[in-house]
C-alpha cells in the first residue's frame, strides 16, 4: 500500500512539474543543435478587430514574421479575451501574459512615470503629444518599465477621451455635475471627475454598454474610435468633443521572455513596434475626424465644450494637487519645451 501511496505521489510532482513547464514555454521547434527557435507569442487588447489598436498590431504581426523569416509569429487576441487592462498589466509582470497594447493609466497602480502625460489638457494637440512621447521625457517613461519586469517596445496612442452620455449634452462644466461616469482605473482621472462634480466609477471596458444601458452609470469617457467601434452612442447618444485627456497606449511584453531572446529578434521587435507607431497614430486621428462627422450626418447631437472654460472650473486642483508628486519641472517641460 505504501509503495502505491508513493508512486501516486511521484506521478503527480511529475505532471506538475510538466504542466508549468509548458505553460511557461513560449518556444517551438526542436532544440537539436543549429536549428533556430521559434517563438509564439499571444498580444491582448480590450477593444475592437476594428480599432486602431488591432490594425496596427495585425501589421506589426505580419512584419515582425517577415522580418524574422518566419522565427517570431504573433497572435492577436482582441475584446478582452486575455483579460481587462489591469489584468493584462498584471499578466505580464508576472508572465502569464506575453504582450498587450494597454492604456498608460493601467501602470499607474506600479509607477508614476506615465502619470504627467495623464494631466487634463496637458496636450495642445496630437503634434504636442507625439513630441513629448518621442522626446526625451517619453522615452524615458518607456525605459521606465523595466524595473516592473515590462518591456515597453513603443508609445502608441488611444487618442484624446470625450466624455459622452446619456442624460443631457455637455456644453459648460457645470454639466458634468451629478452625472455617473465610467473612467479609467487612473487617479489623475478620477480626481478631474470630482472635482467636476461628477461620480467616477471604474469597469472593465466590456462592461461599459451594459452599464449604460441599465443606468449603472450614465456615460463614459474614452475616444471617439474606441466608442464609436463598441457603439458606445445607441446608449449614449449625448456626443461631446470635451478632448479632457490625452491617453497613451503602451505596446509592452514580458521582459523575462523579451531578453531570453536572440538580440536580432530583439532588435525586429523594437523597430517594427516603433515603425508602426506612425501608422497607428495617423489610424486614430482618421477615426476621430471620421466618426464625428458620421455621427452628425447620422442626426446626433455633437457639442464642444470651451475647453478652457473647463480647465479654469475645475482641472486646476488637479494640477495643483499633482504637481509637488509629478514634478513641477517635467510638467511645465512638457507644457512648454515641445
Amino acid at each position: 500500500m505504501k509503495l502505491k501511496k508513493i508512486f501516486a505521489t511521484a506521478l503527480i510532482s511529475i505532471l506538475y512539474v510538466g504542466v508549468l513547464s509548458a505553460c511557461g514555454n513560449k518556444e517551438s521547434g526542436s532544440n537539436s543543435e543549429g536549428e533556430e527557435k521559434i517563438y509564439n507569442i499571444d498580444v491582448g487588447h480590450v477593444v475592437t478587430t476594428n480599432d486602431a489598436y488591432h490594425l496596427a498590431l495585425e501589421k506589426f504581426a505580419e512584419n515582425v514574421k517577415e522580418k524574422s523569416g518566419g522565427r517570431i509569429n504573433i497572435e492577436i487576441f482582441p475584446s478582452s479575451q486575455l483579460g481587462n487592462e489591469r489584468d493584462l498589466v498584471e499578466g505580464i509582470t508576472m508572465g502569464t501574459v506575453d504582450m498587450a497594447v494597454v492604456a498608460s493609466g493601467n501602470v499607474a497602480a506600479f509607477t508614476n512615470t506615465y502619470q504627467p502625460f495623464d494631466l487634463p489638457f496637458i496636450f495642445r494637440d496630437h503634434e504636442h503629444a507625439h513630441k513629448v512621447l518621442d522626446g526625451e521625457i517619453g522615452q524615458q517613461a518607456l525605459k521606465s518599465l523595466d524595473s516592473l519586469g515590462i518591456k515597453g517596445l513603443a508609445n502608441w496612442e488611444n487618442g484624446f477621451y470625450n466624455t459622452w452620455n446619456a442624460k443631457h449634452p455637455i456644453n459648460t462644466p457645470e454639466d458634468f455635475k451629478d452625472l455617473k461616469i465610467r473612467a479609467n482605473d487612473n487617479p489623475i482621472h478620477i480626481a478631474s471627475y470630482d472635482a467636476l462634480g461628477a461620480s467616477a466609477i471604474t469597469m472593465g471596458w466590456s462592461e461599459v454598454y451594459t452599464a449604460i444601458q441599465n443606468g449603472t452609470v450614465d456615460g463614459v469617457a474614452v475616444s471617439i474610435p474606441s466608442m464609436y467601434n463598441s457603439k458606445i452612442y445607441e446608449v449614449a447618444p449625448y456626443i461631446s468633443t470635451s478632448s479632457e485627456f490625452y491617453v497613451t497606449a503602451i505596446l509592452m511584453m514580458n521582459k523575462n521572455l523579451f531578453d531570453g531572446m536572440p538580440e536580432d529578434l530583439q532588435q525586429i521587435l523594437v523597430e517594427e513596434a516603433n515603425a508602426v507607431t506612425a501608422y497607428e497614430r495617423q489610424l486614430v486621428a482618421d477615426m476621430e475626424t471620421e466618426f464625428i462627422q458620421k455621427l452628425k450626418d447620422e442626426g446626433f447631437e455633437v457639442t464642444n465644450p470651451d475647453k478652457e472654460a473647463l480647465k479654469e472650473a475645475a482641472w486646476q486642483p488637479v494640477y495643483d494637487e499633482y504637481a509637488d508628486k509629478l514634478g513641477k519641472d517635467v510638467i511645465e517641460s512638457i507644457q512648454n519645451d515641445y
